[in-house]
């Protein structure tokens, strides 16, 4: 039986695809199958027996998905974004993980506590400038939060929610709580991280050394109306998946997004509450300009990467915050991404 199934949901074939099958057919583990999951037939030699096309017609990656691990005749599902290539060793460190044995399990009535695995994507090191703004910004606190990990590569954790860009489950697992649910994109990764977790009543490992470079929208019109999407989701997750959405940083964008215009009509209303408006403002202002420093420095003194950023995270609080809040009050439509019908490569954010 072969170890992996590696599950690529694409809607054709495009410039990141090509790159991300190049580095797979790297792999210093061979014991792998790939499974290209696309909207309609191909006519593309990955010129590799390991690598297969599976036509799913024009359905959300989740159905995607569904299909590829029922096709899989791997015991691990490896699930990969198309704009995300693995390192070298991908493969061969999460086999270690997989097959190793723990006297530990989190659950002591737990029968696998090696159910699932996860690691962080990266930022190419190749990235075009306003990719790499992007990059800047998912790792900055004052975005992520206490999600940063999922960005750049910390230190080891168990978590119970995380997106698929670059996810083992077993397939065995997988099957136990029945897959991806339908209807959900972005998110359907965290309903299925949701589901694992109330059927093992455990989280899973997040290891720092198994990473993948995912490519980054790039800033500004395309990287916020991916964030406004995520915004849109999370709203509604929070609303009706509480258990791993309803925390408090994810509303901290919609908080401030309300006090930043509340508080400036209230201000001008009431001279007693300017005050506190402007010194909160200042606070604001005060850590953005720490945190574009110390980005400054990263990027060794790119002025351009300095304003970029703090333009960036400024419109990153306001539109997830007015997105997240919309989401709230209804559930997003399902919307499949466009693509170009001459290069196969996906149309703006």
């Amino acid at each position: 039986m072969i170890e992996f199934s590696v599950i690529i949901p694409v809607r054709g074939i495009n410039s990141f695809l090509k790159e991300t099958i190049k580095y797979l057919k790297n792999q210093s583990f061979a014991d792998f199958e790939v499974l290209i999951v696309v909207d309609e037939k191909v006519d593309y030699d990955c010129k590799d027996t390991r690598f297969k096309f599976v036509v799913s017609g024009p359905v959300d990656p989740a159905v995607k998905r569904n299909l590829g691990a029922k096709k899989a005749k791997g015991k691990i599902l490896a699930f990969l974004d198309d704009d995300a290539y693995p390192a070298a060793d991908w493969l061969k460190k999460a086999y270690k993980y997989f097959s190793e044995k723990s006297d530990k399990p989190l659950n002591k009535s737990l029968d696998d506590p090696h159910y699932a695995l996860c690691g962080p994507a990266v930022t190419p090191p190749n990235a075009h400038l306003l990719e790499r703004v992007s990059g800047y910004l998912l790792e900055s606190w004052l975005v992520s939060g206490n999600t940063t990990y999922r960005h750049i590569p910390q230190k080891k954790r168990f978590i119970n929610d995380y997106p698929t860009v670059n996810f083992f489950v077993k397939k065995s697992a997988f099957k136990k709580v029945g897959g991806f649910s339908k209807g959900y994109w972005p998110g359907e990764d965290t309903k299925l991280c949701l589901d694992l977790y109330k059927k093992y009543h455990a989280k899973f490992l997040y290891d720092p050394e198994i990473v993948v470079y995912h490519h980054r929208r790039k800033l500004i019109i395309p990287f916020l109306k991916q964030v406004s999407r995520y915004g849109n989701q999370r709203g509604w997750f929070s609303r009706v998946f509480p258990a791993t959405s309803r925390t408090p940083f994810y509303f901290v964008p919609s908080v401030f997004l309300i006090f930043l215009v509340g508080g400036f009509t209230l201000s001008s209303m009431f001279s007693p509450v300017q005050p506190f408006y402007i010194l909160t403002l200042f606070l604001y202002e005060t850590l953005l300009l720490i945190e574009s420093i110390r980005v400054l420095r990263k990027s060794n003194g790119d002025a351009l990467v300095f304003l970029l950023f703090i333009i960036g995270v400024f419109l990153t609080h306001i539109i997830y915050g007015y997105s997240f809040i919309i989401g709230l009050l209804k559930k997003p439509p399902l919307q499949l991404r466009k693509i170009d019908s001459g290069t196969g490569d996906y149309l703006g954010g």
